[in-house]
């Protein structure tokens, strides 16, 4: 339990990692993000870069990341042997070297044997320029040599990764031939399916969650120098977040404990002042209500006497031919407003529409000017919107004391 949740502090439950490898010429960055649930692990995120800055926006900061250096600076040779002592097969595999120059990574096998070597000058470049980015590089692998801890799981006698093809006998790795340009193949590893370029990735993710791994190395310092100062920065995040969180439990404690009888104080004080601002609402509220009352009553004097007169009779005269658009009766002078008397167009009614014939609507008119109540019209707007229909409008004054 206290494993579990030291290794759940330290990389969460989502874990990561980049190959470093290289097609035509130009570097490629495969990345996969693995998430654990329980005793299960999913693939989470799959991506394929250009550069570290793309690989740095799809993996979260302050995630660790496991490198696998799979490009041209490393070399992988064979070895067939007895003997499973590492700087010995190393030796064997390259026996002109300068030891301290170059990390070198084993994989053991009964007789045949790989052995992986990169100078460290360009590895320790890789890791700076990884931590430049953003990207917090806990672990890392050279060559191929991480495809054993999935071979066993792989039922095809030949594996290709994004950059070799690995050959099988009795479920030991036999050969390893890079090449440089692999099809991609599709594999079934317990339920999971992961394609050549994911080989590598998926296995050193996963070397994270199991904290093992199938291989022999002489970088173990590097290693833990790299997991110490990401540790080291987890446990400054975690003690600041636990910190703040700490510090605001006991504000909020204070809040709660000695602010109790000053809420109480500022309800009242708010009851208070809704209360008089309730009262002066009403006050309000009644001076409208009183404003309001008195334009109604202005308007009601002045339109309820005869506006149904006058509009009866002019629609009851008004051709079939002829289509209104408004019909105002004493029209407003200005806006209304709320402090102000309204102010309108005594004994003036305003007339407009359309009519299919010109000539219609000057017979209208001198209609209306029949009329006795009326005390002339006069005309506003006359235009012809098209060969077939004309746009009209136009005023009429009524007399003072009209004889209906």
């Amino acid at each position: 339990m206290i494993h579990k949740l030291i290794s759940y502090l330290t990389y969460g439950n989502r874990f990561y990692s980049v190959e470093q490898t290289q097609a035509n010429g130009h570097i490629i960055y495969n990345g996969i993000g693995l998430t654990k649930n329980k005793s299960q692990v999913n693939i989470e995120d799959s991506f394929q870069c250009q550069n570290l800055d793309q690989i740095s926006k799809r993996i979260p900061k302050g995630k660790a990341v496991f490198l696998v250096i799979n490009n041209e600076f490393v070399i992988t040779k064979k070895v067939e042997s007895n003997t499973t002592e590492t700087l010995k097969l190393v030796h064997q595999a390259f026996p002109n070297i300068k030891i301290d120059e170059f990390y070198y990574e084993v994989l053991n096998q009964d007789t045949v044997h790989f052995v992986s070597i990169c100078r460290k000058a360009h590895v320790d470049d890789l890791l700076k320029d990884y931590e430049s980015n953003a990207l917090s590089v806990v672990d890392f692998s050279l060559g191929n040599l991480m495809v054993a801890s999935l071979s066993g799981f792989i039922s095809e006698d030949s594996i290709h990764t994004s950059n070799a093809v690995l050959t099988k006998v009795h479920r030991q790795i036999n050969t390893i031939e890079i090449q440089s340009n692999v099809t991609e193949v599709n594999y079934e590893v317990n339920d999971t399916s992961l394609n050549n370029n994911q080989l590598l990735t998926f296995s050193a993710a996963l070397s994270l969650i199991t904290t093992s791994k199938p291989l022999q190395s002489a970088f173990e310092s590097t290693q833990q120098n790299l997991l110490t100062n990401f540790k080291e920065k987890q446990f400054f995040t975690q003690f600041i977040k636990i910190g703040l969180s700490f510090l605001f439990v006991l504000l909020l404690v204070n809040f709660f404990l000695f602010n109790n009888y000053y809420d109480k104080v500022n309800e009242l004080k708010e009851t208070a002042q809704v209360l008089n601002t309730s009262k002066t609402k009403v006050v309000d509220l009644n001076g409208s209500v009183l404003k309001m009352q008195k334009m109604v009553e202005d308007i009601l004097k002045s339109n309820a006497s005869q506006s149904s007169f006058y509009s009866n009779a002019i629609i009851t005269s008004l051709p079939e031919e002829i289509i209104l658009s408004e019909l105002n009766y004493q029209p407003l002078l200005k806006k209304i407003k709320a402090s102000k008397p309204i102010e309108h167009n005594i004994n003036v009614l305003i007339v407009s529409g359309t009519s299919l014939k010109s000539v219609l609507v000057s017979e209208w008119i001198s209609e209306l000017e029949a009329f006795d109540w009326i005390d002339h019209i006069e005309i506003v707007n006359f235009d012809d919107t098209s060969k077939s229909s004309s746009s009209f409008s136009f005023k009429i004054h009524i007399q003072d004391d009209p004889k209906n």
